[in-house]
């Protein structure tokens, strides 16, 4: 597999629902997480609508980045995990993303794909 290239918009579903369609990121990225009534912080995809605190997502779970023109995902020490075809992955390393890979934050599956 050759990776999502990381140009254009991006769409993150979650079952049915669009959670997010927005541009590629650029290097620095885009936060994962849920806001948190008792915290002023904003990640900047926020899943909060998605039952995400019973799901296990952390404010700052991941972060989706550009790295090396393709879109990679960045764990960020989240307490219950980020994994990518049921492999967890490790803390503050990105993984290429590919086309079809299932992607989980706690217990919350999302798809993310590619639109030109």
């Amino acid at each position: 597999m050759t990776g999502i290239p990381a140009r254009g918009t991006i769409r993150i579903r979650i079952g049915d629902r669009d959670a997010v369609v927005t541009e590629a990121p650029a290097a620095s990225g885009y936060i994962v997480g849920r806001s948190d009534p008792k915290s002023s912080y904003l990640p900047d995809i926020d899943l909060s609508t998605f039952d995400a605190l019973d799901k296990g997502i952390s404010r700052r779970h991941a972060a989706l980045v550009r790295y090396q023109d393709h879109l990679h995902l960045v764990d960020l020490g989240s307490v219950n995990g980020t994994f990518i075809n049921d492999e967890r992955l490790r803390p503050d390393e990105p993984y290429l993303l590919n086309a079809g890979d299932h992607v989980r934050l706690g217990t919350l599956e999302i798809l993310i794909t590619q639109n030109d």
